[in-house]
């Protein structure tokens, strides 16, 4: 905002004394001088604005990736020793809730931004409510993503499971969020809040409107998941509907867990045994 008002009153200033500066100033020449006055103010502050808020951004997302390393390497070193039982698991979950909670209040350093740039808040609020949700803290992530825009399949995913959560019986307002935003996703972009949208259909027994939402999906995104899904549900087979196809971006939205994958035993020499029972 503060941009905006500093670029106007350089435009009026320079586009004033322009056109007054000596005899005969025409007025063309005050709008090409507001004109350029402005530029000047605007491009050094957004860009200046944007590389810190990159930064911070950028920051955050490294330090994430960082501890999900960690954390995965740990996993998968106590999977291949067969120590992986339910409560070492619960404790590597623990960690990853409290590195995404440490994540959190650096990104309030945008808020010293907003008077510059509007939308400074707005994408760390954004980045927060995806954070919450990823660690299922789904009561502060709703106020968060319920005010964002609807930029990518995920974030509508997001809104609808909350939506969901919030009040099952609600269908009206989840069709409505849905048919809002669904166009702004064409062809296979729109897969997964189709998928989201028929699972949580499902799930409240709504198996017709399942059954006409997938057939829609199924033109339109040509995505095997969802023509399997919907031959299922067609023929009443509910308990082969599944959207595990679609891999990690359905288990993100935390509504099923991936089937766990058991690592092979070794045999006494150290080797890793195959299901056949020879060791590579």
């Amino acid at each position: 905002m503060l941009t905006f008002l500093l670029a106007i009153a350089a435009a009026a200033t320079a586009g004033y004394f322009t056109t007054q500066a000596g005899q005969g100033g025409h007025w063309g020449y005050g709008i090409l001088a507001g004109f350029a006055a402005a530029l000047a103010i605007l491009i050094p502050i957004n860009l200046w604005i944007r590389k810190r808020l990159t930064a911070l951004f950028t920051g955050v997302q490294k330090d994430l990736l960082a501890s999900q390393e960690r954390l995965r390497t740990k996993a998968t070193a106590l999977a291949n020793r067969g120590q992986a039982t339910p409560k070492l698991v619960a404790q590597l979950e623990q960690e990853q809730t409290e590195a995404v909670r440490q994540a959190l209040p650096p990104l309030e350093e945008a808020r010293k931004y907003r008077l510059w740039a509007p939308l400074a808040m707005a994408q760390a609020n954004l980045m927060k409510g995806q954070l919450l949700y990823q660690i299922r803290d789904y009561e502060a992530a709703r106020p968060l993503l319920e005010k964002t825009m609807v930029v990518d399949p995920l974030i509508l995913c997001m809104r609808m499971v909350l939506l969901w959560k919030k009040d099952p019986e609600d269908l009206a307002g989840l069709e409505k969020l849905f048919r809002k935003n669904i166009g702004r996703f064409k062809y296979e972009k729109g897969t997964l809040a189709y998928a989201t949208y028929s699972w949580l259909l499902v799930k409240q027994n709504k198996l017709t409107e399942a059954v006409k939402l997938l057939d829609e999906a199924k033109k339109k995104t040509e995505d095997p998941v969802i023509a399997q899904n919907w031959e299922h549900l067609a023929n009443r087979r509910l308990n082969r509907f599944s959207n595990a196809g679609l891999g990690e971006s359905w288990y993100a939205l935390g509504l099923e867990q991936p089937a766990p994958v058991r690592a092979m035993p070794q045999d006494r020499f150290g080797g890793r045994m195959t299901r056949g029972g020879f060791r590579r």
